[in-house]
């Protein structure tokens, strides 16, 4: 695997789309985090797989690549899983065009995505990309069910229960030089049963699995603390996962009613999962 020992995943991002504490919020869990400091502070939802693919693409990405290691230049692909701009800020892709930078890594930063991201990417190429933009920052359309084939991995887009409006994506993505297999799945709800179909074939090594509302029983458009306990059941019942999987609550908002990190890792170790935090880094 030319060195590569391990998949490895980076949890950069952990909060839904108001970050948290949130910009406007003085609930408690916003001014108990702030007290907290530390782990109890998220950006907005982005991951790494191993140094090379980006999930998702939000304008804290500029935060990640300051503070949280996030180095662009061994990116070579970006999967989005939809257009909500809290996991896709295409504005920033134009920074990648010359005359916003003066040495880039040669490769070309491809992102992948749906009709709606095709569409938020297109809107700004029109505005302020050039006639470069399509070869520095390629935009592909990828679609549910079929295999995206890259240099090292191959992704699975599933169809998500979150925004009725867009074909939202959750993701297998294998590495091809081991045969380690991860789930991606926020933003979602309960998963539809298509998934759960498709995913027979697959045992996960790692599984990441929104836990939007935490404490509230939520199963549509976003999970709680006891769905993903569900579908960890549902997963290990039905051979997908074993007892070497590792299971990971990611995707908090505010609103879940959780006022620190501490208590996110204590009710996770129930259910023995992790609760992922920004800079979380875990390999299988």
């Amino acid at each position: 695997m030319g060195g590569l020992e391990k998949m490895k995943m980076t949890w950069l991002g952990t909060a839904a789309a108001e970050g948290w504490p949130a910009m406007f919020c003085r609930c408690p869990s916003c001014t108990e985090s702030a007290k907290h400091g530390g782990k109890s502070i998220r950006s907005r939802s982005q991951s790494l797989v191993n140094d090379d693919l980006l999930i998702d693409f939000p304008a804290d990405t500029y935060l990640h690549m300051m503070h949280g290691g996030l180095n662009l230049d061994a990116v070579t692909d970006v999967i989005i899983t939809h257009a909500h701009e809290d996991h896709f800020y295409p504005e920033d892709l134009a920074n990648r065009q010359s005359g916003y930078t003066r040495f880039r890594a040669p490769h070309a930063f491809n992102v992948y995505g749906n009709d709606a991201v095709c569409a938020a990417y297109e809107r700004v190429a029109s505005v302020i990309g050039n006639d470069e933009m399509p070869q520095v920052v390629p935009m592909h359309e990828i679609f549910e069910y079929q295999p995206l084939r890259l240099a090292h991995y191959t992704v699975y887009p599933m169809l998500a229960d979150h925004n009725p409006r867009e074909k939202c994506y959750i993701y297998i993505i294998r590495d091809e030089r081991d045969g380690k297999t991860l789930l991606y799945a926020h933003d979602t709800g309960y998963l539809k049963e298509e998934c759960w179909s498709f995913m027979k074939a697959f045992r996960f090594d790692l599984v990441s699995l929104d836990c939007t509302h935490g404490k509230e029983a939520a199963r549509r458009n976003h999970m709680g603390m006891e769905t993903c306990a569900e579908v960890k059941a549902r997963l290990l019942s039905e051979g997908m996962a074993d007892e070497k999987t590792i299971f990971a609550v990611n995707h908090f908002s505010h609103n879940c009613r959780y006022l620190c990190q501490e208590e996110i890792e204590e009710a996770a170790a129930k259910y023995h999962m992790l609760a992922a935090y920004d800079g979380m880094t875990v390999t299988v």
